[in-house]
């Protein structure tokens, strides 16, 4: 049986940006778990909380707070291992929390739709499935995901003619939600209770993956999933570090070295 500890945050961090899909991380990772075998560090779950710990536990079970959860913000596992891998690394972790944190009630976490993930390896875990939001993302031509909350950090809005003028496509696409519980029987009871969320074992498969994708000539629904590779160049801010700045680059000829066009220095200016 699979069995967790505590390993090195450098360590975690270094094999996701090793194997994971994604070369970025949420703000808040707080406990670092992980196993080995005769290479090295196999596989890790990195857990904390997104970027609003309070707001996310308490639209999820309104009785509880930041410090009654933790949610996952990756997991990761060298390719080479078998394929139900990842679904043991969670319930080791599940051990392991019960055993060493028992204040903690729930685990929570997102399978990315967006990037065509409908979260098998929570439903192999048992995990119960509480349905899915819309979220979107920008896209370069290359596939470069860009997050709505870069266009606000950097451009200073999310205007159509700004992530056009960037040379960007917006999509749509499903997050679905999933939990754990770690408290005893009687306590999950109240809790389900309590949920306006409607928690079960009724899962999301591939046929329920679905997106919507504007190119700037409006949005057109598709099953086929767009092409997401890593954060590249817009996670840099150095690239355009204010909306002043910005505009002098924009309005001084060099649009294709900032990666902006003339419509997104209007915008830029208010105009």
């Amino acid at each position: 049986m699979l069995e967790v500890d505590l390993v090195n945050p450098k360590d975690a961090r270094a094999l996701c940006l090793r194997w994971h899909y994604s070369n970025i991380f949420p703000p808040h990772c707080m406990v670092h778990l992980g196993f080995h075998d005769e290479q090295g560090l196999a596989g890790v779950a990195i857990w904390g909380w997104g970027t609003r710990p309070r707001h996310t536990i308490r639209r999820l079970f309104p009785s509880l707070d930041t410090p009654d959860y933790w949610e996952l913000c990756r997991l990761c596992c060298r390719d080479d291992l078998p394929r139900n891998t990842e679904s043991q690394l969670l319930a080791a972790c599940t051990r392991w929390f019960r055993e060493h944190q028992p204040e903690k009630v729930v685990l929570f976490t997102w399978a990315d739709g967006i990037r065509g993930k409908p979260g098998y390896v929570y439903q192999a875990a048992g995990w119960l499935y509480g349905g899915f939001i819309i979220t979107e993302i920008y896209l370069t031509a290359d596939g470069e995901p860009v997050h709505p909350r870069f266009m606000i950090t950097r451009f200073g809005t999310r205007r159509r003619e700004v992530w056009t003028g960037l040379g960007l496509r917006k999509v749509w696409g499903r997050q679905f939600r999933y939990v754990k519980f770690l408290c005893g029987h009687a306590r999950r009871k109240r809790l389900l209770r309590e949920s306006p969320i409607e928690w079960a074992r009724l899962y999301p498969k591939k046929r329920d993956l679905a997106w919507a994708i504007d190119a700037g000539e409006g949005s057109r629904e598709t099953r086929d999933p767009p092409r997401i590779e890593r954060t590249g160049r817009f996670r840099q801010p150095a690239l355009i570090a204010t909306r002043p700045l910005l505009l002098e680059t924009c309005l001084s000829g060099r649009q294709a070295a900032a990666g902006c066009s003339p419509a997104f220095a209007e915008a830029s200016a208010g105009r």
